[in-house]
């Protein structure tokens, strides 16, 4: 249980009361209504705002993370990361105020993930190192007299109006006793493996079970996560995704109920940021405040590989570094987003700007052309590394990129100037006497 000392219980209070004390009903309601449009809005996809609740989860540092639909209401998301602190609720409760604004080694930087839950649910059950609290839009709050009637019914009758409140701000402290009992089964079962548990209750399950369903189909989505390494779906049938490393030659397996499914060669890099992309970087008001004061930027790259196999003479049949399908093409900003239009022959990382759901890439952003402008200088010098291992010899070059199409986007036209002058100017090309030439 959480100490005295440390309870979230009076932070919980005060933040209610502030949230809750407007001057005018009216106030009340365009913040609500506000609020409303921005979850409904934030991601109309099931699997992005699943997303989103994991990025969380990864944030806090978590390494295990378990889901479940719980008696057909509940969506269940459990980890063993950092608890709640004072912060963190302040976050949550806030709109743009959250707590990984400056945080580098932190994903999310908009502030507004959270508020997607309330786009699937109504009432949201948050446990926290044994403390209780929700997000309730049945709770009632107390009716200011002062808004000129003794009661909310009077003033809607008066002013031909509902009256609602903002409670996707409001905090709601939660005793033990308030807890669904199936919720707080779940929740003791788990005590010694967890510390923080969403219980969402569901608008809509079947359309949050398909979604974990392909999620599911598609385990390698989580390869670039900064610390979760294993999740458990209890849903029908159960299944477990793990990530392990073997730090030869950077080689991240996915693995399925304990079997391998991918498996992928993976390259970081860190970048020094040029004083000019950073003069300009300060002055991007679309760059998030975390950029605005960084030195260094990384990416990382990755690329299938599968088991090679050999015939008889030792010659390579199959397997092997692989190059990407273009459908399977996809940018990623550490979970993957929805854009397929960059049709690299690895997965490409970064801190791309994307768009709140992660639908579109900022093209005009000066971050990320100067991230598209360094993508084929990169993958040049990791192919120059890879054929200097006879191991690699000659699949490395299965990773050269083409050009991109269509010319008439900044980024495409970015990468292709850099691709130009990458391919005349690195010598990847390994000759039988093992030198590298242009």
């Amino acid at each position: 249980m959480t100490t005295k000392e440390t309870s979230l219980k009076q932070c919980i209070e005060e933040l209610s009361a502030k949230n809750t004390d407007y001057k005018f009903p009216e106030q009340a309601i365009n913040q609500a209504e506000s609020l409303k449009s921005l979850s409904s809005d934030l991601y109309t996809d099931n699997i992005r705002f699943i997303y989103e609740l994991i990025q969380n989860a990864d944030d806090s540092q978590a390494r295990y993370i378990t889901l479940k639909i719980l008696e057909d209401k509940y969506f269940i998301i459990a980890h063993d990361g950092k608890a709640f602190d004072e912060k963190d609720l302040q976050g949550i409760c806030g709109v743009n105020h959250g707590t990984k604004k400056k945080d580098l080694d932190k994903t999310g930087y908009k502030g507004l993930g959270f508020k997607a839950v309330f786009g699937k649910s109504d009432k949201v059950m948050i446990y926290s190192n044994g403390e209780y609290f929700r997000f309730d839009s049945s709770y009632q709050i107390k009716w200011n007299k002062q808004w000129g009637t003794d009661d909310q019914q009077t003033w809607e009758k008066e002013n031909d109006r509902e009256f609602i409140y903002p409670w996707q701000i409001n905090p709601v402290w939660t005793n033990d006793n308030d807890i669904p009992s199936l919720v707080k089964e779940f929740f003791s079962q788990k005590k010694n493996q967890i510390r923080v548990v969403y219980a969402i209750l569901l608008n809509n399950v079947e359309e949050i079970n398909s979604a974990l369903n392909q999620l599911k189909q598609q385990p390698h989505m989580f390869l670039f996560l900064r610390n979760i390494c294993r999740m458990t779906f209890l849903t029908q049938p159960n299944d477990t995704i793990s990530i392990a490393r073997d730090f030869s030659h950077g080689l991240k397996k996915v693995h399925v109920n304990n079997k391998i499914d991918s498996q992928w060669i993976i390259k970081h890099f860190e970048l020094d940021i040029p004083d000019d992309i950073l003069e300009k970087l300060s002055e991007d008001t679309k760059a998030p405040e975390k950029l605005r004061f960084i030195k260094k930027a990384e990416m990382f790259f990755a690329a299938k590989y599968k088991v090679p196999v050999h015939n008889e003479n030792g010659e390579l049949i199959s397997g092997g570094i692989e190059k990407l399908h273009e459908q399977d093409s996809v940018l990623f900003s550490y979970l993957p987003t929805k854009i397929f239009e960059y049709k690299f022959p690895v997965l490409i990382n970064a801190n791309f700007l994307t768009n709140v759901n992660r639908e579109q890439i900022h093209t005009d952003s000066i971050w990320n052309q100067w991230l598209f402008d360094k993508i084929s200088g990169e993958i040049f010098q990791w192919i120059k590394e890879l054929v200097k291992d006879n191991k690699f010899r000659f699949q490395a070059y299965r990773l050269i990129p083409s050009k991109l199409n269509p010319e008439n986007n900044i980024l495409t036209k970015r990468f292709n100037d850099s691709y130009s002058r990458s391919i005349k100017d690195c010598n990847f090309i390994r000759n039988r006497k093992n030198q590298l030439l242009r």
